[in-house]
């Protein structure tokens, strides 16, 4: 499964051929003339010199699809003339179409316009029918947009964006402006620049080029603020590690957005910048510049957010940097101790808010629509992903558990967790230890029907440490494979599980209810 042609282009001699046909000349006699390559010397000489103009005549249907010439289309499908006049206006027809020459594509244009029939039934099922459709799930999520497809891989993927970043260029709004966002497909390698406000391309941490330690003057005070961010990271992270990745990543939004933004140094920034930042986070403008789909760091398709972020998550972004203040005050940068961790009630707090309107607790019946869905595609063979992430937000709710639990609970933790004996005075078995455990039917069967995939039973012996949540099938990496194979029966990662839940949210969003209050896997626990 590949996409079709990038153009489709069609040469005189074929265009000559087609033009024979209509007027009436045997097949047998215009392939060997015209189309002298083509032309076959077996038995079925004559069958198959018509499969060979009928497959001419309809790429030059799809031709003048592609043009938006409709009547041309028809003509050329209604077959040859029959009169001298149904022939005129068949070989006028041709005439308009080799002067049109190559289309390009367009916005517009149907996805089976440009890719094999296959591949455009599979785009059409995901409800991505135009050029445009699939131009925006590729500006939503990347180059990875193709996980949003079912039955589509990375191979088919890889095509799609090579297609897309070669037809960047001509694919572009009414205004003339390219309708791929540049972080789709942009494989182009980040290089060192010096962070400042007259950069070009947003960079992260380890791409900033850092001031020495005796380095003086205003030009240094940018990348003396990265120098002094690697020096409290080492302190407090110690320099790798998820810690160490999330400390990271909210330093380099500050020092990023301080530059540009704001076009101070990290020791100048006070508190009203502190409040910019604060809106900043919770609705970054302009999301082309900011933000963008999770990307290797060291492309250019690299952005710094994915998009705007919830109350939560801007608190926490404010913990971690006030620890970073904290360091800076402690060690020689007195004017750091301006910015605080707390947020004042009424001010800081409602900022957050603003960013996301209508945000409140997810009750049962506010994520009742989410799980149905869910249920529906989880029914289809392929919906092992619906049927993970059924399970889990079913566990999840059940049991009060974190994200960062439920990638390791099993079926003797969770006894534990609810308090009750991993088994009787008889012993236990797979079943009699469910009891236990008080596990709704619903979550019950949800987690049956997924340990299905993970080619697990229920009721066997020795089950009891398996992880309840894990991958269901080989995950995408060599490195995943071979940890999966030493471990079969452990859980997700907690970004693994997070990833899979979130695009889950992103893909109902999408397909049902674009004011879906949960925004994150996190607001699942509300």
């Amino acid at each position: 499964m590949v996409p079709g042609m990038m153009s489709v282009s069609l040469t005189r001699s074929e265009f000559a051929a087609v033009r024979a046909y209509v007027q009436g000349m045997p097949a047998a006699m215009v392939v060997p003339r015209y189309l002298a390559d083509e032309a076959d010397d077996d038995d079925a000489a004559a069958e198959s010199s018509l499969r060979i103009l009928l497959a001419l005549r309809d790429r030059m249907v799809q031709l003048a699809h592609l043009h938006g010439r409709e009547d041309l289309a028809e003509l050329l499908l209604a077959g040859p003339g029959r009169s001298n006049r149904g022939m005129d206006r068949r070989v006028d027809a041709l005439a308009e179409l080799e002067r049109l020459g190559t289309a390009a594509p367009r916005p517009q244009h149907g996805v089976e316009l440009w890719f094999a029939p296959a591949l455009a039934r599979r785009l059409r099922k995901a409800d991505v029918v135009t050029l445009n459709e699939l131009l925006g799930l590729a500006n939503r999520r990347g180059n990875a947009w193709w996980r949003a497809v079912p039955r589509i891989g990375a191979l088919a993927g890889a095509t799609i964006n090579r297609w897309l970043d070669e037809n960047r260029a001509a694919i572009r709004d009414q205004e003339g402006k390219p309708l791929l966002g540049m972080h789709v497909g942009n494989r182009t390698p980040l290089e060192q620049g010096r962070l400042g406000p007259e950069m070009r391309q947003l960079l992260p941490l380890e791409w900033m080029i850092g001031a020495p330690p005796e380095a003086t003057g205003s030009g240094c005070r940018f990348s003396q603020g990265v120098r002094v961010v690697n020096d409290w990271l080492r302190a407090a992270a110690g320099g790798k590690g998820s810690t160490f990745a999330a400390y990271r990543k909210e330093a380099e939004r500050l020092l990023l957005w301080a530059a540009l933004e704001r076009q101070k140094a990290l020791s100048q920034l006070n508190l009203d910048d502190r409040q910019a930042y604060l809106a900043f986070l919770a609705q970054p403008e302009p999301a082309n510049r900011w933000c963008g789909p999770r990307a290797p760091r060291r492309l250019a398709a690299w952005r710094p957010l994915t998009g705007p972020l919830g109350p939560a998550s801007v608190r926490h972004s404010m913990r971690v940097l006030a620890a970073l203040f904290r360091w800076m005050h402690g060690n020689g940068h007195p004017s750091a101790s301006l910015w605080r961790a707390e947020a004042p009630v009424g001010s800081d707090k409602s900022i957050a808010d603003s960013g996301q309107p209508g945000r409140s607790a997810m009750t049962d019946d506010k994520l009742a629509p989410f799980l149905s869905w869910l249920e529906i595609l989880a029914s289809d063979s392929g919906g092992h992903r619906y049927r993970t992430a059924h399970a889990a937000i079913l566990l999840l709710r059940e049991h009060r558990l974190t994200l960062d639990r439920l990638t390791s609970v099993t079926r003797r933790s969770l006894a534990s967790l609810a308090g009750l004996a991993e088994g009787s005075g008889d012993g236990t078995d797979g079943n009699s230890m469910d009891k236990t455990q008080g596990l709704g039917t619903e979550t019950r069967h949800a987690l049956i029907r997924h340990w299905n995939d993970r080619n697990l039973r229920w009721d066997d012996a020795g089950t009891e440490d398996a992880s309840l949540i894990g991958p269901p099938c080989a995950p995408p990496t060599a490195r995943a494979r071979r940890k999966q194979a030493a471990r079969p029966r452990d859980g997700y990662s907690v970004r693994g599980l997070h990833a899979l839940l979130a695009a889950m949210l992103e893909r109902y969003r999408e397909m049902r209810d674009p004011d879906f209050a949960a925004r994150s896997p996190r607001d699942l626990l509300a």
